[in-house]
């Protein structure tokens, strides 16, 4: 049986939809409230599934209970049985299943209620699962073994803008703007609530707050994010944590550099995504910059070496150190590396950039070869 309760202001009300809802044979209602606050205060201890509830009650209206109750129980299903219409639009914005009006039509209620049985039947609960986001190169999601499957191509989108601002309170104009900018408000706000609301089902059999999206008054959204692995965040991480000077930051930073591939979602396209990819980018050419000039001073070839490979990734077009990774590379007999950086030179300029490397570049490549060819090792 699937747990629920209703709350309602009105007695005979909460009476009339405790019989319809019992009567569905697969629905309990385990408890009826009459405050609002009384349900707050036991959401958990209910352990309800669905929730009926009207809008408009003394103490606390509706709309804002059930942001309260899905704040504890994210997985909670939320269905507004009210009499007035006018709140159809607050109610999907925080992700309720259902919104049907007083009087309540038979037919209706049949359909809310399949409605209902779906949706707790596709859900499965697992709190152990792990949670891995990688955001370069490509977004993907994992929930346990499981690749997150979106089904909607917008919400995948409202995740990846979400994700870029976890943390942050984004205003729901803002987000249509950034996103879909083409779209007229009418037809963007419901792709933004049914992205919303997939969002939300999707992150729902995770542990309690540890993908939490939240709504508040004047149309503001923020994700958040508690636990589990996201490239992006351990990007962030080691770029504020970096400090010149301070060699325990640097492996951190190393370790980050390598995860940055062709970018911020480069694959996904989004434009939004640029001036954040430009951002990371510019950080990351500093850092390791800095970090060539000290292992560099230090004699350390193997840690020239990587910070000049991560470097090059970033800005292949390098002329002054593709041309000091080929020197560092002789420097420790590294002649297969001379040979493979400089094919991977060429076919990266030839089909990203339309060039070649750099005279200088490939007469020191020839030249370093010549050298090893002239002078092979001893056997």
């Amino acid at each position: 049986m699937i747990k629920s309760i209703v709350v309602d202001d009105v007695w005979p009300n909460l009476e009339e939809i405790q019989d319809l809802v019992n009567a569905t044979g697969f629905i309990q209602v385990e408890k009826t409230y009459e405050n609002p606050l009384e349900a707050l205060a036991e959401i958990e201890s209910s352990q309800a599934q669905v929730a009926f509830i009207d809008i408009d009650m003394p103490k606390m209206d509706g709309i804002e209970l059930g942001e309260r109750l899905l704040e504890i129980n994210p997985a909670l299903q939320i269905v507004f049985i009210t009499a007035f219409n006018r709140y159809a639009l607050q109610a999907f914005e925080i992700n309720a299943l259902d919104y049907i009006l007083k009087p309540i039509n038979t037919d209706r209620f049949k359909k809310m209620i399949e409605k209902i049985r779906k949706a707790v039947e596709n859900k499965a609960p697992d709190s152990t699962a792990d949670l891995k986001i990688k955001c370069f190169d490509l977004l993907e999601v994992r929930i346990g073994d499981t690749d997150v499957k979106w089904e909607r191509s917008k919400a995948q989108e409202l995740f990846a803008f979400l994700l870029m601002h976890h943390g942050e309170k984004l205003n729901r104009d803002t987000i249509i703007e950034q996103l879909w900018p083409d779209y007229l408000p009418q037809k963007a706000t419901p792709i933004l609530q049914t992205s919303i609301s997939k969002i939300r089902q999707i992150f729902a059999p995770l542990k309690k707050g540890q993908v939490l999206l939240e709504y508040s008054a004047g149309g503001y959204y923020c994700l958040t994010i508690k636990g589990g692995e996201c490239d992006y965040f351990e990007m962030e991480k080691a770029l504020d944590g970096f400090r010149e000077g301070d060699s325990v930051t640097y492996a951190a930073l190393e370790k980050a550099a390598a995860t940055f591939k062709k970018g911020f979602l480069a694959q996904n396209a989004y434009l939004w995504t640029l001036p954040k990819d430009d951002e990371l980018k510019g950080r990351l050419q500093q850092a390791l910059t800095y970090l060539t000039e000290v292992y560099a001073s230090a004699g350390d070839n193997k840690g020239l070496i990587r910070a000049l490979e991560s470097l090059l990734s970033l800005m292949p077009y390098d002329e002054k150190n593709n041309n000091r990774l080929l020197e560092a590379y002789a420097d420790t007999n590294n002649w297969v590396g001379i040979t493979s950086h400089f094919q991977w030179l060429k076919k990266v300029l030839k089909e990203e950039y339309a060039t070649a490397p750099f005279p200088s570049t490939e007469e020191l490549f020839f030249k370093l070869i010549s050298l090893k060819i002239s002078n092979p090792a001893p056997k």
